[in-house]
C-alpha cells in the first residue's frame, strides 16, 4: 500500500507535466535580412531576436516566439494563404497597403524610423520628393517596395537596380559605381556604423528624408485576436524599457576587405 502511495506521488507531477498545454510556436518575422534586425548565421544576434526572447518571456509560456527571416515576396505569399503563425515585426500599414488597418491587426509602435536618401559624396543629390530622382540609377534589395518611387519606376524614369542587401547598394555608391542613390533607414545606416565594409564617410545622406518619421510596429493575422492582444499589452510595456532596442554587438563581418558587388 505504501508502495502504490509513492508511485502515485511520483507519477502526478509526470502527469501534469504531460497534461499541462505545450507553447504555441510563433513566428516572428523579419524580410531584413540585415543588421540591427537580422544578422545571418547569428540567430541569436539582432533586434528580432531580441524582440522574439522578450516576448516569449512575457508571455509565461502560452507562446513561443522563434525569431525568422522570410524574402519578401515568400512572406506575401505566406500572409495571403495564411497557413503559418506568424507575426511580421518592424513594420508599418504602408508596406503592406494597409493604410486603413483592416486587412491586419497592428499593435501600437516598436520604435520610431524615418527613410533617407544616401547619394555617392563625390555626386551628392539633394532629395525634393520623387521627381528630383529622374534620371538615376537606384539600388535596392529585391522584393522591397517603394510605392513613392514605381510610377517612376515603371515609366524608366528611374532605373531600378536590385542588390541582395542593403550594404551591397551602399557599397556600390560609396565606390560610385553604377548607382546613383539608395534609400535607407535610419535605423539600418546607424546599425552599419558598427560594420567594416561601408565607408561612410563616401556618402551623402540628403537633408531632407524621403519620409517623415514613422511607427515599426507588428503586423499580426486578422484570425489571431488573442495573439494580437497579448502582442499589444505586451509592446505597452516593451514601449518603456530602453534595452530592446540599445545597439547590438555584432561579430566581425566576413566580408570585410572584399569588393563592393558590382
Amino acid at each position: 500500500m505504501r508502495f502504490r502511495s509513492f508511485l502515485i506521488a511520483m507519477l502526478l507531477p509526470l502527469l501534469a507535466l504531460r497534461l499541462a498545454p505545450a507553447a504555441e510556436t510563433v513566428q516572428l518575422v523579419t524580410y531584413y535580412d540585415y543588421v540591427p534586425w537580422f544578422v545571418p548565421g547569428q540567430p541569436a544576434l539582432g533586434l528580432n531576436a531580441r524582440l522574439a526572447s522578450r516576448l516569449s518571456e512575457m508571455s509565461g509560456g502560452r507562446y513561443r516566439f522563434e525569431s525568422v527571416y522570410i524574402p519578401r515576396r515568400r512572406l506575401d505569399v505566406l500572409l495571403q494563404e495564411g497557413k503559418l503563425a506568424m507575426v511580421v515585426a518592424w513594420v508599418h500599414p504602408r508596406f503592406f497597403g494597409d493604410p486603413e488597418r483592416t486587412r491586419y491587426f497592428w499593435t501600437g509602435p516598436l520604435m520610431n524610423d524615418e527613410s533617407l536618401v544616401v547619394s555617392p559624396r563625390s555626386a551628392p543629390l539633394e532629395y525634393d520628393g520623387p521627381d528630383s530622382l529622374r534620371g538615376k540609377r537606384f539600388g535596392a534589395p529585391g522584393g522591397h517596395r517603394f510605392p513613392d518611387l514605381e510610377p517612376l519606376i515603371a515609366a524608366g524614369e528611374i532605373t531600378r537596380i536590385d542588390v541582395p542587401q542593403i550594404k551591397n547598394a551602399l557599397q556600390m555608391i560609396g565606390a560610385h559605381r553604377r548607382l546613383d542613390f539608395t534609400v535607407v533607414d535610419r535605423s539600418t545606416l546607424n546599425a552599419l556604423k558598427h560594420e567594416h565594409v561601408i565607408d561612410l564617410a563616401q556618402l551623402h545622406v540628403a537633408s531632407r528624408p524621403r519620409t517623415a518619421s514613422y511607427e515599426r510596429s507588428m503586423l499580426v493575422p486578422l484570425g489571431r485576436p488573442e495573439l494580437y492582444r497579448f502582442l499589444q499589452g505586451a509592446v505597452d510595456v516593451l514601449g518603456s524599457d530602453s534595452s530592446l532596442l540599445a545597439p547590438p554587438s555584432y561579430p566581425p563581418d566576413k566580408q570585410a576587405g572584399k569588393r563592393p558587388a558590382q
